[in-house]
């Protein structure tokens, strides 16, 4: 095109292609002239979708490259925008700018004409589909008669309100077993988009979750998400497989990977009248991992039993939390406690780790055992080091 490879060209007008498309979608009578700057970079987006399929030979439109157009459809669904209408901005403005392109070919470059406008063809094949999908999925949990029973049999079970009757009233069948998901999501890198709405990366990760979720469920998954945090109830069959722990984990990696961000998990399985317990646990193995800074992934009790249970409450942690205060003025010498606890109990690798002098080291352990009680040098005493520090960790984080 002008003596240019077509994607060349594209690239180079893609934003003469985006005015020509929102001149064409401005006639629309429900064009929302308040949503133009959300509206241009989703035009931009597609253009730049687009263009791949043009220059990349065997390109294929998914549901995680066209992750925010989805989200964005969620969103429209979410609203209670006619499903017509997304499909006419989609096809409208993808004609106007197909026109656009027609009318800078010159005479002797009217055989690419074809390639193009296969590809245009092939875009919008695509890009209607998994943004129809969004619509639908968020359409269908957002109906009301549909998102009140399945509410209904997340609380029973949570609640441990008589989920067997509630499920038999709203005409959900309950799943032998579940698996309880407490979750953490962590932040994921931003892309910067100017215009995009706000909201549309929060869709993007809420659908991304129940996507991953329902991939692995073998029913329908039950779930609050509120970004970035969420509890999810996912069927499992009757019977654990020999591979169930290491599946739930590979779940979680999955889903990291999907986000392009750490997911933090607190795992547990149950039976239904059981579910309340297991949510319990796996919340506070959630809040342990996250207090004393373990890596991301699915963390089961037994991954954490001995910090799980120095931890619990009672009159032995209120001690300790009180004796660690006196730590608040010295950061230093917490850091130390902890590195010494992470190092073996070598003095020379945690001065190391710390960059300060072996008799740093003693001499800061030597405060602690003043101030607080507790001589992280006595062998005999280090448990209770153990216990201090899980506990001032997860002290901090109840309290922050």
């Amino acid at each position: 095109m002008g003596g240019e490879p077509a994607a060349v060209w594209l690239r180079a007008h893609r934003r003469d292609l985006v005015d020509r498309a929102l001149v064409e979608l401005r006639a629309e009578p429900d064009y929302d002239r308040e949503r133009e700057d959300q509206l241009r970079w989703i035009i931009g987006h597609n253009v730049g979708l687009y263009v791949r399929m043009v220059d990349e030979p065997g390109f294929e439109l998914d549901e995680a490259v066209a992750a925010d157009l989805v989200a964005s459809a969620a969103n429209r669904a979410a609203e209670g925008s006619p499903i017509e209408a997304l499909l006419r901005y989609y096809t409208r403005g993808t004609a106007a700018m197909w026109r656009a392109v027609a009318e800078h070919l010159g005479p002797d470059e009217q055989q690419h004409l074809m390639g193009l406008t296969d590809a245009v063809f092939r875009f919008l094949s695509s890009v209607t589909t998994l943004v129809v999908r969004g619509f639908q999925h968020e359409a269908a949990g957002t109906s009301t008669g549909e998102r009140d029973a399945r509410f209904a049999v997340y609380s029973a079970l949570l609640s441990g309100t008589d989920p067997h009757h509630v499920a038999g009233r709203v005409g959900i069948p309950l799943a032998p077993r579940y698996l309880v998901l407490n979750l953490r999501l962590g932040a994921t890198p931003d892309t910067g988009a100017s215009g995009r709405s706000p909201r549309v990366p929060q869709w993007r990760r809420t659908n991304t979750v129940r996507r991953v979720l329902a991939e692995f469920a073998s029913g329908d998954v039950l779930a609050l998400l509120r970004d970035p945090v969420g509890t999810a109830l996912l069927p499992l069959p009757p019977h654990p497989s020999t591979t169930e722990a290491a599946d739930v984990r590979g779940l979680i990696t999955t889903l990291s990977t999907a986000l392009d961000a750490p997911v933090h998990a607190g795992v547990a399985i149950a039976e239904p009248d059981a579910v309340p317990a297991a949510a319990a646990v796996a919340k506070d193995v959630l809040d342990l991992v996250l207090a004393i800074e373990r890596p991301a992934g699915a963390w089961f009790l037994d991954d954490v039993l001995v910090p799980y249970q120095l931890t619990r409450p009672g009159p032995a942690r209120d001690l300790l939390v009180q004796r660690m205060r006196a730590l608040d003025a010295h950061p230093d010498w917490e850091l130390t406690l902890r590195t010494f606890l992470g190092n073996g109990y070598d003095r020379r690798l945690t001065a190391e780790a710390l960059h300060v002098h072996p008799n740093t080291v003693d001499y800061r352990l030597g405060r602690i055992a003043e101030v607080c009680g507790i001589d992280a040098g006595d062998p005999a005493q280090r448990p209770a080091a153990f216990a201090a520090v899980h506990v001032r960790a997860l002290d901090r984080r109840e309290t922050d």
